[in-house]
Order: C-alpha cells, then sequence, then structure tokens
C-alpha cells in the first residue's frame, strides 16, 4: 500500500492534533502579552461589507430578535429568545443580551404544526428569557469579527455562530461558552489546576454534512482558555475562505480545518448563513441561573474586493 504523506496530514485526526498543540500555544501568548490588547488584523485586499458598532438604537433592517423562525426550540423548552428588545438593546457600553428570569406561557394549539414537537404539553411554561438577535443578512466567506464581553454566572451557554439559511447543517460556532463548571468558564478543577489556565470552556465547533442522508457531522476543537473573559472584551474572529476556515480568539489562531471533505459542504452554492449573537443558558443545568448581561462592543465583515 502506498502512503501519501499529504493526505495523511490532511486527515481529521491530524488536524485534530495541530488544534489541540495549540492550546499549549495559548498558554505562552498570554505569558508574552499580558496586559496588552490582544488582536488579529484583517488581510490585506479585504473590505467591510457590515458595520456595527452598536452606538445608536438596534437597526432593525439589518437586525431581528430572536431566530427566524421564533422565540423558543420546541425540543428545549429551558429558554425562550427576546422577540421585541426587552432583553435585546444597545447602551452605552455596547449591545446588551440579558438573561433574566422572567416567565413566559405558551399554548400548543396556538402555535403553527411546524412549531410543535411531539412531547411539547398543551400548555407550557419557560422560565428564563435570554437577549438574541441574527442578522437578516447572509454571506458566504470572508473575516466575521466582534469584540465581546462574555457574561459571568453559572449556568450559561452564550454563543457567536452562523447558522445556514437554506438548511441546517452547515453551522460554524465561533465560539460558545459553557459556565456550569463555574461562573467564569472553568474546566473541571484537576485539569485547570495541572494547566494554571482560568476561563477554559470556550470552544469553535463546524457542524456539517445532511440529516437527511445521514452524513451530519461535527469538528470539534479543544476547550480554549481565554483570560479574563468575563472582565474585559475579546476579539473573536473566523475568517472563512473556499481553502480554509480558521478561528482566532484574543488574537492567536485556536481552530483551523483545511479538509476537503469538511470545506465541501461550506463551499455549496447555497451554504450562505446568517450570524447569531446570543446569550444563553445550558440545557442540562436550567435552574435558577444567575442574571446577567452578554456585551458585544462591535460586529464586523468584511469579503474580499473585487
Amino acid at each position: 500500500m502506498n502512503f501519501n504523506l499529504s493526505l495523511f496530514l490532511k486527515h481529521p485526526f491530524m488536524e485534530a492534533l495541530k488544534n489541540n498543540v495549540r492550546l499549549f500555544k495559548v498558554e505562552k501568548h498570554y505569558k508574552d502579552y499580558k496586559g496588552e490588547e490582544r488582536m488579529v488584523t484583517v488581510p490585506e485586499g479585504y473590505g467591510v461589507v457590515f458595520n456595527d458598532n452598536f452606538d445608536r438604537p438596534l437597526n432593525k433592517d439589518e437586525w431581528r430578535y430572536g431566530m427566524p423562525w421564533g422565540d423558543f426550540h420546541p425540543n428545549h423548552l429551558h429558554q425562550y429568545y427576546d422577540n421585541d428588545g426587552t432583553l435585546s438593546y444597545v447602551a452605552p457600553q455596547g449591545l446588551i443580551l440579558e438573561l433574566r428570569n422572567i416567565p413566559k406561557t405558551w399554548k400548543k394549539s396556538e402555535l403553527p404544526d411546524w412549531r410543535q414537537s411531539p412531547d411539547m404539553p398543551e400548555e407550557f411554561t419557560i422560565p428564563t428569557g435570554v437577549g438574541f438577535v441574527s442578522t437578516k443578512k447572509t454571506w458566504q466567506y470572508g473575516w466575521i469579527e466582534s469584540w465581546i464581553k462574555l457574561p459571568k454566572g453559572q449556568s450559561y451557554w452564550p454563543a457567536f455562530w452562523l447558522s445556514g439559511l437554506a438548511s441546517w447543517p452547515p453551522e460554524i460556532d465561533i465560539f460558545e461558552g459553557y459556565s456550569h463548571v463555574g461562573h467564569s468558564y472553568e474546566g473541571y478543577k484537576l485539569f485547570d489546576r495541572f494547566f494554571k489556565s482560568p476561563n477554559r470552556k470556550i470552544r469553535p465547533n463546524l457542524h456539517y454534512g445532511s440529516l437527511e442522508n445521514g452524513t451530519k457531522d461535527e469538528y470539534k476543537s479543544y476547550d480554549v482558555p481565554v483570560a479574563d473573559c468575563t472582565e474585559r472584551f475579546v476579539q473573536y474572529v473566523c475568517h472563512w475562505e473556499e481553502e480554509f476556515i480558521r478561528i482566532y480568539y484574543d488574537g492567536i489562531l485556536v481552530m483551523e480545518t483545511t479538509d476537503p471533505k469538511i470545506l465541501y459542504w461550506f463551499n455549496k452554492s447555497d451554504a450562505a448563513q446568517y450570524v447569531i449573537i446570543n446569550h444563553g443558558l445550558h440545557m442540562d443545568y436550567p435552574k435558577n441561573p444567575d442574571e446577567s448581561a452578554m456585551i458585544v462592543k462591535s460586529f464586523k465583515i468584511y469579503q474580499k474586493n473585487e
């Protein structure tokens, strides 16, 4: 059997290994740049196609509250998405996305069929609401960045991500944060003490394939330490082109894929995606979450100049 080195290096196992090795580079990065603003700059040849510094009321021609399909997920009745600006609004600090324990009640019979699920009770109350905004426009390829201060508290699942308009998947999770272990996104204590790494339950993911034909799969990175992510604004970036998808946190590359089998799903003609930024409650830890706010200072998309 002939050994093909180039194919071996592009194997998903090798790409995952490279992403895991980056964890140790992150540790050195924090030591080298302590006390400085950490960021990565957009390459030459790109221009801004969308920009919001959240210095005026939310532009509802560009943004919607919640998802295009509704204000809660029919299979996860632990949280609902703000749909009127009560929990998603612009303040002097930026875009505020709150989590509040404000119960709301729905009746199944009053919902369209596609919003119902077999296990949904006839009347149900969702106890917690979260700030949640998504773009009305979609994009395929570009440099997508935002400066975000994560909410501090227990049981959260905030995210900055892209989802396919025509179908799901594809999905690019620039980050998902998990604070069920600690209020500052700590990992499990023994592991944290060994690496001396606070704020490590944050990671990117890629969802690809098709639910219909059973090819749905995901490509995950290591949990990434982002120091003081609840105390300061951190730059989160996705650089998406035909040849790669790269994710940067705090000025450092934390995930990359160049695997053609994965990228195929993001390069299809109907793979354009809209962008979502949301506070969130972890579905496995839904009781009595701390109330808090996620703050977004800016959001930009650049694409290659024609």
